[in-house]
């Protein structure tokens, strides 16, 4: 009876791992791939949309002019959703917009 309940407990800790998911984010993606390694997303926001408890979003170098607005953020301590950038990569994100139609109003003011 011992060993069936550390099979089962072992069953039950492998499924809980392999359901996490890592979710890629790249200013070269697209938002409507599924947002592999090899095909990721291009806003942060999409991935945060799909990631659930436990999963991890991993984003590419650049950066990323976006509002971002989880909609999960985790279920404990242990299961939370992770964002993360690249290994050895620079992210930032901005909510600023960038705006290049400036017009020279009187001296040193724009708009």
């Amino acid at each position: 009876m011992r060993i069936f309940i550390l099979v089962f407990c072992f069953l039950v800790l492998f499924q809980v791992n392999t359901n996490a998911r890592e979710y890629y984010v790249s200013l070269n993606g697209n938002d409507k791939s599924v947002g592999a390694k090899s095909n990721p997303f291009k806003t942060i926001q999409h991935a945060a949309g799909q990631a659930m408890p436990g999963d991890v979003i991993i984003v590419h170098e650049g950066i990323y002019r976006e509002y971002v607005d989880p909609l999960r953020g985790g279920v404990s301590d242990d299961k939370r959703i992770v964002y993360k950038a690249a290994e050895n990569e620079n992210v930032v994100i901005k909510g600023s917009e960038v705006i290049k139609d400036w017009k020279r109003f009187k001296g040193d003011v724009w708009k």
